[in-house]
C-alpha cells in the first residue's frame, strides 16, 4: 500500500509520523502553520507559569517574549513587521507566511477590532497567507470565559459570516474561519487566550 502526503496529513494531530513530519517543516503551508501554531503554544504555557513577573508587561514586551520562543524553535519570526499596517508578528518560510495580532483584553468589541486587523489588513490571504492567530494577553480571571466571549462578539459582529468551531479544552483555543473579501478563499483564525492573571491569596 502507497501512503501519499493527504495520508499523513489526514492523521491524528498526536500520531508520531504526523508529528515528526510537521517538526521538521514537511507537508506544507498548512503543516508550517501548525507548527507555528504548537510553538506559540509551549510559548504561551512558558508566560503563564512566570506571570507573577510578567503580569505588569505591555502587549508589545509579552509579544516580543513569544516571538522569542518561536526563534529558539528554530522559526523565523518578526515583531511590527509591515503588512499594509505593522503586524505584531509574522512568522515567515519561503513564501509561507503566518500572521499574529496580539491584544491587551480590554473587552470583546476591542478584541474584535484586533480581528479586523488581522484579517482585513495585514493577511493577503493567499494560497501560503491564509492562515493566522488572535493572542489575547488577559489580566481578568477565567480566560476561558474571556475566549468565548470574544469569539461570540466576532461571530456576531464580524461583517462577513463566521464558521465558530468547538473550544479546543486541551490547549483553551478557539478557532474560526471566513471567506477573505481580498482572496476569496478561506481565512483560518487562531484563538489564543494568554492569562495574565496573578491574585495569589496565601
Amino acid at each position: 500500500m502507497n501512503i501519499t502526503i493527504e495520508d499523513i496529513e489526514n492523521l491524528p494531530d498526536d500520531h508520531p509520523v504526523r508529528i515528526a513530519l510537521v517538526g521538521a517543516g514537511g507537508l506544507g503551508y498548512e503543516a508550517f502553520c501548525d507548527r507555528v501554531e504548537d510553538s506559540i503554544l509551549s510559548a504561551i504555557e512558558h508566560v503563564e507559569k512566570g506571570k507573577g513577573m510578567y503580569s505588569k508587561l505591555g502587549e508589545d514586551a509579552i509579544s516580543c517574549m513569544i516571538i522569542f520562543a518561536l526563534g529558539k524553535d528554530g522559526l523565523n519570526a518578526d515583531h511590527d513587521a509591515f503588512r499594509n499596517g505593522h503586524c505584531d508578528i509574522v512568522v515567515k518560510k519561503g513564501r509561507f507566511e503566518w500572521y499574529g495580532e496580539a491584544k491587551l483584553d480590554n473587552g470583546p468589541k476591542y478584541v474584535l477590532g484586533g480581528f479586523r486587523q488581522l484579517t482585513d489588513r495585514y493577511a493577503p490571504a493567499g494560497p501560503t497567507t491564509n492562515r493566522g492567530g488572535l493572542l489575547v494577553y488577559t489580566k481578568q480571571p477565567n480566560k476561558l470565559a474571556r475566549l468565548n466571549g470574544w469569539l461570540k462578539e466576532i461571530q456576531n459582529e464580524f461583517e462577513s459570516p463566521i464558521t465558530l468551531f468547538p473550544v479546543c479544552m486541551n490547549t483553551l483555543t478557539g478557532r474560526t474561519t471566513h471567506t477573505h473579501p481580498a482572496s476569496g478563499l478561506e481565512f483560518k483564525v487562531r484563538h489564543f487566550p494568554v492569562s495574565m492573571y496573578h491574585h495569589p491569596t496565601d
